[in-house]
């Protein structure tokens, strides 16, 4: 297995977006997974459970945000340090601070055939930047360069620029760290929630709410919307910031000069971000410079309306109309003036559908190509959970994970599979049973006498079977009698490979490459062994064609159709 060091000089309060894809590609590539950090600034009980949940291990590192800190040189020398010790395969450089202490400290270990990737979360020299960043930084960024087999840009300028001043082995254009799309899309808000939600701020439902996230700092130009709102003078604008940061009282005294108490709210931190995005009237981000903004990404994934500086990283998410000079104060307010009263639902789509090439598994797919060509991608969010799931059941991440629903009694038959495992005898399969019955201490017995007590899991009665099928990698039903099994037919909804007892019921759900003796402990060995190592991505679309019989809008017009030739 490969080995990776990736190297952020901030560690935040939690896991964040491109950490977290990062994460996930390396998991699918196959790639053993180490982060240097400042562990100093976490949020130490959030983050170690982030750790803990995403399997990875931690290195502390000294590092500081000031660049001409001495702090940092400890850090190289700390770096340095790790990467002599470990024979790493990969080191993955991100964040200005780590990006060029990383690159310095692997240059002599590159001869020995290690690679070094950089990140690139948006280049201090940018169209329109101050000339001295292109002073300072360009250099130091065209020699570190020479230093790197792979640097990955996440917007299009970046990319040109890369491809045409960057000399580093190969330039890759990645589609930023990701918006999780199917968060956005399956947790929409009802009318009555979100006229909760804006009670709660003090909005009113005569009023329209503007939304800008971001920290309070000179960057994201906070300034510029609140001096447009004192020029609209109007009480119906309601703007609402979520941050926090350094022009925290600044902004506040600004508010008081202007007179607008009653029209902007600081709400600070917030952790219900894409609630609050589906209950605004239009989001605004006035932001001076971006890599790739996922705040303006998660607004346009709620499907709000938004209007944006016009900058690097927003110009690859927005169109031109919604664009605005971002100290241009009067430009401002004539934009907010335009898209408060107009039917934006056009624009809206269109962003939206632009955005499906940001999405997160297209991200962590792009991530994974570069980390190895190995292994395949699922949603994000729902890898997320499957790990968290899997965690809180025993079952290691990199794990197999089989699993059977229903009773613990002889008809289930679940017998046939802890034999089965038995006769795999490999440690990264496990099997777990949700449900209750007579035979639960038999079951317990007979997997200590067969030696696979550790990865057999008999969870119980369980509320959460929709999250298990999501989990597994394998669904078996080895009963010997059914009608026609719910079980089956949720796990094949849930796009769970699943094999099953070539018997009544089950026969009608699932291809005969899927069906096996359930008496027969050897075949269904086989039939487990040809799962759990080869893609069923054929069967599990042919077995979810057939169910589409089985919905129950489709059994009610049935049984509909039943009752009214049954009434004439």
């Amino acid at each position: 297995m490969k080995k990776m060091l990736y190297i952020t000089s901030l560690s935040g309060k939690r896991i964040n977006g491109f950490m977290r894809s990062a994460i996930f590609a390396a998991h699918r590539a196959q790639v053993d997974f180490t982060m240097a950090s400042n562990m100093d600034m976490a949020d130490n009980e959030g983050y170690k459970e982030d750790c803990n949940i995403y399997d990875i291990k931690t290195v502390h590192v000294g590092f500081d945000r000031n660049p001409w800190s001495l702090k940092n040189f400890s850090a190289y020398k700390q770096l340095a340090n790790v990467m002599k010790n470990e024979d790493y395969d990969i080191v993955h450089c991100n964040t200005p601070i780590g990006g060029v202490l990383g690159r310095i400290a692997a240059k002599k270990y590159r001869k020995r055939g290690m690679k070094v990737i950089y990140t690139a979360h948006g280049f201090h020299f940018f169209k329109g930047a101050p000339i001295k960043n292109w002073i300072f930084y360009y250099p130091v960024e065209w020699l570190l360069a020479h230093w790197t087999d792979l640097l990955i840009t996440i917007n299009e300028e970046d990319y040109e620029l890369a491809k045409k001043h960057m000399h580093a082995k190969s330039v890759e254009h990645v589609s930023g760290v990701g918006i999780d799309l199917q968060k956005f899309t399956s947790g929409r808000l009802s009318d009555e929630e979100k006229e909760k939600i804006r009670e709660s701020i003090g909005i009113s439902a005569e009023d329209k709410m503007l939304l800008s996230v971001g920290e309070l700092i000179k960057r994201k130009n906070h300034e510029s919307v609140i001096n447009a709102l004192s020029k609209l003078a109007n009480p119906h604008l309601k703007y609402i910031i979520c941050g926090q940061g350094e022009l925290e009282s600044y902004l506040q005294n600004t508010i008081k000069e202007l007179n607008l108490q009653d029209s902007v709210k600081l709400l600070g931190f917030r952790n219900d971000i894409s609630e609050l995005c589906e209950c605004a009237d239009l989001f605004v981000f006035p932001s001076l410079q971006e890599g790739l903004p996922v705040a303006l990404m998660e607004a346009i994934a709620s499907k709000t309306a938004v209007i944006c500086s016009r900058i690097r990283g927003n110009t690859d998410l927005v169109s031109g109309n919604a664009l605005f000079e971002p100290k241009n104060v009067s430009q401002i307010a004539e934009k907010i003036s335009q898209y408060i009263i107009s039917d934006n639902t056009a624009e809206v789509e269109r962003n939206y559908i632009n955005l499906k090439k940001f999405d997160l598994e297209k991200v962590v797919e792009e991530m994974k190509s570069l980390y190895s060509d190995r292994g395949g991608v699922t949603c994000l969010e729902g890898l997320y959970l499957s790990q968290q799931l899997r965690k809180s059941i025993g079952v290691p991440i990199d794990s197999k994970l089989i699993l059977s629903v229903g009773e613990l009694n002889k008809n289930k038959n679940h017998e046939i599979v802890i034999r089965a495992l038995a006769e795999i005898n490999d440690v990264t399969v496990h099997y777990a049973i949700a449900g209750t019955g007579e035979l639960h201490d038999y079951l317990e017995t007979l997997a200590e006498e067969l030696g696979v007590s550790e990865r057999v899991h008999l969870l119980g009665y369980r509320t959460d079977v929709a999250e298990l099928y999501k989990a597994a990698d394998l669904y078996i039903h080895p009963s010997l009698r059914e009608g026609l099994p719910v079980s089956v037919m949720e796990a094949i909804a849930s796009k769970t490979p699943v094999i099953c007892s070539n018997i009544r019921g089950n026969v009608d759900l699932v291809s005969e490459n899927s069906l096996f003796d359930p008496r027969d402990v050897h075949q269904a060995t086989e039939k487990i062994r040809l799962y759990i190592t080869s893609d069923s991505a054929d069967d599990i679309d042919r077995n979810y064609s057939n169910i589409i019989i089985c919905d129950i809008k489709n059994v009610e017009e049935k049984m509909k159709e039943i009752y009214s030739q049954q009434g004439r």
